[in-house]
């Protein structure tokens, strides 16, 4: 009995041991890490935040969110230093998102009148792909006389706001004096002619280039193409290198009006970097968010990049099969919600800008005629600033480092000092892992990043 007694105890005895062992290193590897811990959301969701990613719809639930965490979040690393190489341990510090690396954006954000909403598109967005001031019929005033003036203040408003901007788009709309030349030869040289000249102007300026828009899907006539569109495309990747040339046309997300496949797009625009899709026809369709994902797939690991730049709705029937009824505040902002969350979460997608708030796009309108907010901003704001958003706090260890997993962006990084003493530095932290240095200088209070 003593001698069973005695191996039970020891038996025990060794799990324990291993147990231990095992608590301890778990205990350091999180010690290792030092994880920063995100901080409570500060307001309620909008329902239509709450309603996306409480779907009970599957592919939601397995493709779409796991998707989102593994595409748009990266673990970053930081260690805190003195200007002497010293570690800052133990101080309390906290990150805070301040803009995406993906590009959310509205046509009008740099063109609005109003003032006042213009300030609350920005407070949304930080892209734009404008509706008409870019069109070659805007500022091509006669054969070879261009006004710039208006795109010039454009483009001077959205570098000192840090907007990204896409030109729509260098061949056309064609302005009112090119009906009257004669040969297909000359409009083709002068289609090269306003390629040529927009480049040399904005191409250290102007983010993203659409050569060419509604004449390959489409054919629009007023954006026809005059010149060989691939000879064209070779010829201005080879003088612009540096530039990022794509093009535009009226593909949606139903299966008649898809993105073209990867391969025939490579072919006919040597050195193409991306391909923009309207996203709006049929103008009252409710895309499932697996149809949205079948659109993106085919250009995964692809080097082109898709482009959701004319995004839009009409008001009416619901059309598309997934959703039915008619389109109201509360379903245009579920809607809204569900694209925006879908085209962050695919690799593929780099940007989403949403089209006009005119007529032609009723369900568009993110503000009342009372000049309000409408639901669809309101879920917008929800989703962007309060639910897409990454803010942690916590202290770093004795080696004066911290990790924590966030939205790839622009992040505000602040340190406190065990004196109380604050410093505060931003960085960008992209795809993969990061690793941030933060050197801070206690006597005249600055901080400075360096990543990897």
């Amino acid at each position: 009995m003593m001698f069973l007694i005695s191996q039970i105890f020891h038996s025990c005895r060794v799990r324990c041991l291993v147990l231990l062992t095992l608590y301890s290193s778990l205990t350091c590897l999180a010690q290792g890490e030092n994880e920063l811990l995100a901080l409570p959301k500060s307001v309620p969701l909008h329902p239509a935040v709450t309603t996306f990613f409480n779907n009970d719809d599957g592919f939601i639930r397995e493709v779409v969110i796991p998707s989102m965490e593994r595409a748009r979040k990266s673990k970053v690393h930081v260690k805190i230093v003195t200007s002497d190489g010293t570690s800052l341990q133990r101080c309390h510090v906290s990150a805070e998102l301040q803009k995406h690396e993906f590009l959310f954006g509205h046509c009008n954000l740099a063109t609005e009148k109003s003032p006042r909403n213009r300030h609350l598109l920005s407070a949304l967005f930080h892209f734009t792909c404008p509706e008409n001031l870019t069109k070659w019929k805007s500022y091509a005033l006669k054969p070879g006389v261009y006004d710039f003036s208006k795109i010039d203040s454009m483009v001077e408003y959205c570098a000192a706001n840090e907007i990204s901007i896409e030109w729509h788009f260098l061949s056309g709309y064609h302005p009112e004096w090119f009906t009257s030349v004669q040969s297909d030869a000359e409009k083709a040289s002068f289609q090269l002619e306003n390629c040529r000249t927009v480049l040399n102007r904005y191409k250290n300026a102007v983010n993203f280039f659409q050569v060419f828009n509604e004449d390959w899907h489409t054919h629009i006539q007023r954006a026809k193409v005059f010149c060989d569109q691939t000879e064209i495309f070779k010829a201005l990747r080879k003088e612009f290198p540096e530039v990022e040339l794509g093009v535009c046309d009226c593909w949606s997300f139903n299966k008649e009006n898809r993105l073209p496949a990867v391969e025939d797009v490579k072919s006919r625009y040597p050195g193409i970097n991306f391909v923009s899709m309207h996203a709006h026809k049929p103008r009252r369709l409710w895309a499932s968010p697996k149809e949205m994902f079948d659109t993106f797939d085919q250009y995964k690991g692809s080097s082109v990049k898709v482009h959701v730049t004319e995004f839009g709705i009409i008001k009416g029937e619901i059309e598309g099969g997934y959703r039915s009824g008619d389109w109201d505040d509360a379903t245009l902002a579920e809607y809204f919600v569900q694209v925006a969350v879908t085209a962050f979460s695919h690799p593929s997608v780099r940007v989403l800008n949403l089209w006009a708030n005119y007529d032609k796009f009723t369900g568009n309108r993110l503000f009342g005629e009372d000049g309000n907010p409408t639901e669809q901003y309101d879920a917008l704001n929800s989703l962007l600033n309060h639910k897409l958003i990454t803010r942690v706090a916590g202290q770093t260890d004795q080696n004066g480092e911290c990790v924590f997993n966030g939205f790839q962006g622009r992040y505000k990084f602040s340190a406190k000092s065990e004196s109380g003493q604050l410093f505060v530095a931003e960085f960008d932290a992209g795809r993969g892992v990061t690793h941030v240095e933060i050197m801070i200088n206690k006597s005249d209070g600055t901080a400075c990043a360096t990543t990897d």
